[in-house]
């Protein structure tokens, strides 16, 4: 790929004004588009005009304002559904092999929207019992080994946010409630790399979470093994020297 190949101006323009939009500035006058681009008014209406054509914004009939429109919504979800596709056949293997060494159920759980979900589980070829989770359930945060990993991932200032906003539902006798015993439990998870569950969500199942970065840093998911409690405690070192050699030599995702 050329190093600083030729662009095309009005396009590189047109995806100016799309970068425009986002969590912060959702919503967008002409004017505040311009100024944000330094275009003239009447060259951003055009471009913007064009873009409402193709659907990629739309216009606000009442207040005049834009904001993204629905032809993303079809691509975002072809984009989500590959970027699956290429983490799920990339991990998928190690996880029939991790659930066979380990007897344990072995997950690759993804987060969306700040919610952590499984969206693949491979277990034991030989076991009479077998711990499974539905596909795209939301994990509760605070009570799964999972959801701490990601906790421990996230700046000190959105896990106060976190706890400040959310109910710490107890689940078991086990469920960590109280903010302080949370905020401890993720500070050793940061210092151990990986996090444990003992019955806090389903009496008497534990599990043990590895998170999985992106290019970025930022952790977009996580590696789980389940099982009884007896088999987490058995087996956390042996797994966790296992999937961490494995982790360290992985290439960041996404």
């Amino acid at each position: 790929m050329e190093k600083n190949p030729r662009t095309i101006q009005s396009l590189a323009r047109a995806f100016a004004i799309l970068d425009c939009f986002d969590s912060v500035h959702p919503r967008l006058s002409i004017t505040e588009i311009s100024d944000i681009v330094k275009l003239n008014v009447n060259t951003t209406r055009g471009l913007v005009n064009t873009l409402v054509h193709f659907h990629y914004l739309s216009r606000d009939e009442e207040d005049n304002d834009y904001h993204l429109g629905l032809a993303f919504i079809p691509k975002a979800n072809l984009v989500e559904d590959q970027y699956l596709f290429h983490i799920k056949n990339k991990i998928q293997p190690m996880l029939r092999k991790w659930a066979n060494a380990f007897s344990l159920s072995a997950r690759l759980n993804m987060i969306d929207d700040g919610q952590l979900m499984t969206v693949f589980t491979e277990v034991p070829d030989n076991t009479r019992y077998m711990i499974m989770t539905r596909s795209r359930t939301p994990f509760p945060l605070h009570a799964t080994a999972s959801g701490k990993a990601y906790l421990a991932s996230l700046p000190d200032s959105v896990i106060d946010t976190y706890i400040k906003d959310t109910r710490l539902v107890q689940y078991t006798d086990l469920t960590i409630t109280a903010p302080e015993q949370l905020l401890s439990e993720i500070e050793k998870i940061r210092h151990c790399g990986y996090a444990l569950e003992i019955g806090e969500i389903n009496e008497g199942i534990g599990s043990i979470a590895f998170p999985i970065f992106d290019k970025r840093k930022e952790c977009i998911g996580t590696i789980s093994l389940s099982g009884a409690n007896e088999q987490i405690y058995e087996e956390e070192k042996t797994a966790a020297e296992t999937l961490f050699g494995y982790l360290n030599n992985l290439q960041p995702l996404g």
